[in-house]
């Protein structure tokens, strides 16, 4: 087991088709995801590659070790993102060097998470709570327009059109820059800390630029009022972060995201994408969870595994009293308390 650098171009590319060519490769595996958390988050990269006699990758395990003297130092493959995991082609491979890193790592570190799906389960103890919705695409967009809940969300689609709802494709740093204001917003309204905007200046370098992502904002008129950032990935769109003015939305009950989400899979489907993600959901967020159902998206289980025990923040259901307590403290804090902060806390969040 060799271990690559993000630094060393070759690797990165040999890394990059590996994750391509495999089954179960996903965007959050790309060396450009990896990078932007890198970059913003300085955490340290463990980039873990398994070879055959011959040289050739038989599998890789991404993980990043994060200190903090809040959760203690673990290993999590893969911080901000919503499942990654390593990729092999046979379980022995991967039971092997699982606990290889287990053996490495066992007195560095509080624990080990992975989330996502792993073939090997011995070692680990397995955590059932988040679900992932997937909608399946067609190639006539028609198709999946069917599959969509009629009186909400086909309703909303044409209510917005005929708003006068427009949606563009900006994949400029000045579209980053209105996503990231959305986001804020959006975040501070559901009292949680924000990404920091070097993380998303980062994703504009490495994700943006290379074509890995694309960014979408709903105008009306010539206020942009919303905005989705969206990674494709061989037959896959993930919609990855969604952001809304909410004051906008209260006060004239347009629906602006309903259109610019028919727009990511209208394109989608036209380009031959076979499916559209709708990422992680918590099964407590019940609005949440209809809301993607709504869109004909199916749930699947989304197990996350931990050695020696289950523990960190993904792995607490945000529905208790505390929860409720720190979001409420969070939503009244001012704005420049708010932009001190966030950025220290979201790195331990991780």
């Amino acid at each position: 087991m060799n271990k690559f650098s993000l630094s060393n171009f070759d690797e990165m590319k040999r890394w990059d088709d590996f994750v391509i060519a495999h089954p179960s490769g996903t965007a959050f595996h790309l060396s450009a995801w990896l990078k932007s958390i890198y970059l913003t988050y300085s955490l340290e990269p463990l980039l873990y590659v398994a070879q055959n006699e011959s040289g050739e990758m038989s599998g890789i395990f991404p993980f990043f070790f994060i200190k903090s003297p809040y959760i203690g130092a673990r290993i999590v493959s893969l911080p901000f993102s919503d499942y990654c995991g390593p990729l092999t082609a046979q379980s022995m491979e991967e039971e092997n060097i699982l606990q290889e890193i287990i053996n490495r790592y066992r007195d560095k570190v509080s624990y080990i998470e992975i989330r996502g799906a792993i073939q090997s389960e011995s070692n680990f103890i397995r955590y059932d709570y988040y679900k992932c919705h997937t909608l399946e695409l067609a190639s006539n967009p028609g198709d999946v327009m069917k599959k969509l809940e009629k009186k909400s969300i086909q309703y909303g689609i044409r209510k917005a059109q005929k708003s006068g709802i427009e949606i563009r494709e900006d994949n400029t740093p000045v579209g980053m820059e209105e996503f990231y204001r959305l986001n804020r917003i959006t975040r501070k309204k559901h009292g949680v800390p924000s990404q920091p905007l070097k993380f998303f200046k980062n994703l504009y370098d490495q994700m943006i630029v290379s074509g890995h992502s694309f960014i979408l904002l709903a105008f009306d008129e010539s206020r942009c009022v919303a905005a989705g950032y969206f990674t494709r990935m061989k037959d896959t769109i993930y919609y990855k972060y969604n952001a809304s003015d909410n004051e906008y939305l209260a006060s004239t009950k347009k629906t602006p995201n309903h259109l610019l989400t028919w727009t990511a899979i209208e394109k989608a489907s036209q380009a031959g994408y076979k499916f559209f993600d709708f990422g992680r959901t918590s099964p407590d967020n019940t609005g949440l969870m209809r809301y993607k159902e709504m869109w004909g998206a199916t749930a699947r289980d989304l197990p996350y595994y931990y050695y020696p025990q289950i523990k960190g923040a993904t792995s607490k259901e945000g529905s208790g009293a505390s929860y409720r307590i720190l979001t409420t403290i969070w939503r009244s804090l001012p704005d420049s308390i708010v932009e001190t902060i966030e950025p220290f806390i979201y790195k331990h969040m991780a």
